[in-house]
């Protein structure tokens, strides 16, 4: 048999083992795991008792729905302005009005997240709180900060095209 043709086949039966152990390893991670867990992480990075955590399962349950509410909402106001922008070559009285629809909607759902945010930072131990609170805006806000810091220069608003 040819060499090559038996290094390939080796390679392909490697790979196939590689990609075969790591998706069952991580159903069977998925699979241990509660859906209480998915807050877990809460308990082991800010040192969060039992009670602190219930507490903020319960805070987070409660505004999942609304969460939701607003993803909805978004993703309803966005197939608008891909309809407004995909009817003409310009951009439309129309199409502006969407996009601004879009960005109130994306505003209002930062503010709701941020409320919710402070809400769960005052179930924890003051220190905890703060730096959950501080670590939550980053994670907010920090998106559209990078996006805004990367489009202006120091010498500049210069854009970076790929």
């Amino acid at each position: 048999m040819n060499r090559s043709l038996v290094i390939l086949l080796g390679a392909l039966v490697a790979g196939i083992g590689l990609f075969g152990s790591s998706y069952f390893a991580g159903q069977r991670a998925c699979r241990m795991m509660s859906p209480a867990d998915d807050l877990s992480w809460l308990r082991t990075e800010f040192h969060l008792s039992d009670a602190e955590l219930a507490r903020v399962q319960k805070l987070h349950a409660g505004y999942l729905p609304k969460c939701a509410e607003m993803c909805a909402k978004i993703a309803a106001k966005k197939a608008e302005l891909e309809t407004a922008l995909n009817a003409t070559t310009n951009l439309s009285p129309l199409a502006q009005q969407k996009l601004a629809e879009v960005a109130a909607l994306r505003a209002q759902c930062q503010a709701q997240m941020l409320q919710h945010f402070i809400e769960v930072s005052r179930t924890m131990p003051p220190e905890a709180g703060r730096r959950y609170l501080t670590e939550m805006q980053q994670l907010t806000l920090g998106f559209h900060e990078q996006t805004e810091s990367s489009m202006s220069g120091a010498a500049g608003h210069e854009h970076h095209h790929p």
